[in-house]
């Protein structure tokens, strides 16, 4: 039986300082000669695909934790709002005066009305160098939300958005990725779910379903599925609930887990 293996990016892939390790790409091409299905599992949206990753077999991919769902070209599952729900979540956003990153799969928009936060400065930054950055207009087609980053130190405020949300009909989930940091997700989505929707595409058993991840979002999966697999930089917690705990992505995480496990 083929084993489907499924990979976050940032953490996991890439390191902490946004290289990739020269292994992994060599290493996943082994994995795809010896029969394994590979996938990216990933918190970003199809915009913010990391090109240096373009050299990987890919089969498919879990963008937007679980709201997009592709496999081989083909799309299984996309969730994300017109332009005129947007606007009413951005609404939503404003009327809690939440801070807020939306991440659409045309790109990355920020509100100029609306609240602010320092780190937000940060994603402006990787936004603008990506080619990625856009700005909220009434007119823009393109704003299309399909998950949201916010920042709030209060566990009120974040109830209070969520329920605004729910109140227009568009329930969604927060994860929360410290600092502050809150990744919004629309409700029912996950990277687990993603593993789902692609296991019973494929016909391959639970058993054959291994994750790779090191943060919050990527719990659902972690804890989906038999084989768990948290990089050495993931938090204690995370790796007391994985299966195995592989080392950082600087020291050759991915390729030493994989030869391990007999995958490539």
């Amino acid at each position: 039986m083929s084993k489907l293996l499924f990979f976050d990016i940032d953490g996991t892939l890439i390191d902490d300082h946004h290289q990739l390790p020269p292994t992994v790409i060599p290493t996943l091409k082994r994995a795809k000669e010896k029969g394994c299905q590979l996938f990216i599992n990933t918190g970003r949206t199809l915009c913010n695909m990391d090109a240096r990753l373009a050299e990987i077999p890919l089969d498919g991919r879990v963008t937007g934790c679980g709201a997009r769902v592709t496999l081989r070209g083909r799309t299984l599952r996309a969730v994300e709002y017109d332009l005129a729900t947007s606007l009413r979540i951005r609404q939503a956003l404003r009327s809690v005066q939440m801070p807020a990153v939306y991440e659409c799969d045309t790109g990355m928009y920020f509100d100029p009305e609306g609240a602010t936060w320092p780190a937000i400065e940060g994603f402006r930054a990787f936004s603008d160098r990506m080619g990625l950055t856009r700005i909220i207009r009434e007119d823009d087609p393109e704003f299309r939300a399909v998950k949201m980053f916010v920042f709030s130190e209060e566990m009120k405020q974040v109830e209070e958005m969520l329920a605004a949300l729910v109140k227009m009909g568009c329930p969604f989930e927060a994860i929360d990725r410290g600092g502050a940091g809150w990744e919004v997700v629309p409700a029912g989505c996950s990277k687990a779910a993603g593993i789902e929707i692609l296991r019973e595409e494929l016909g391959v058993t639970l058993e054959d379903c291994y994750a790779f991840g090191d943060s919050n979002n990527d719990l659902s999966m972690l804890t989906h599925v038999p084989h768990s697999i948290a990089m050495g930089n993931a938090p204690k917690e995370l790796q007391s609930r994985c299966w195995y705990v592989a080392p950082r992505p600087e020291e050759d995480g991915i390729a030493r887990a994989l030869e391990h496990l007999g995958l490539a």
